[in-house]
């Protein structure tokens, strides 16, 4: 006979938590936070085209004290903008999640994210339980 109580093995929901946690926070949120992009767009390069979908766009950058650097932006909430024209002055600091195009800000979608994560670290919670409900069964 089986008993409807005992938990199912709980590696399924545990599993689906910790993906989400690793991709929407860590590969997005965090990849996010820590970006630190400041400068006026000098060169912008879409690959394979712009407008197709998921395209990306590699630009260079000038920063206040004239030097160079690349950034890559992709086809995902953890990039700044793809597409922007040449001119384009860019000010994203690390540890905000929004940034600034041409005196223009572009937030980030937090309420989405919150959710999302919420979601995944119930699941991670609720697997952890029934894991250890499960052990204990035995």
């Amino acid at each position: 006979m089986v008993d409807r109580m005992r938990p199912s093995r709980p590696i399924g929901l545990l599993l689906f938590g910790i993906f989400i946690l690793y991709g929407f926070g860590y590969q997005t949120v965090w990849q996010r936070l820590t970006l630190d992009v400041q400068g006026t767009v000098i060169s912008s390069y879409s690959f394979p085209s712009l407008g197709a979908p998921r395209y990306a766009t590699s630009y260079k950058i000038e920063s206040a004290d004239g030097s160079n650097f690349s950034y890559i932006a992709g086809a995902t909430d953890a990039s700044l903008a793809r597409g922007l024209p040449v001119g384009t002055v860019i000010q994203k600091r690390r540890w905000y999640l929004g940034y600034w195009v041409n005196s223009t800000w572009c937030p980030f979608p937090v309420a989405s994210y919150i959710v999302f994560l919420f979601g995944a670290l119930t699941a991670v919670i609720i697997g952890v339980n029934q894991m250890v409900r499960f052990r204990a069964d035995r």
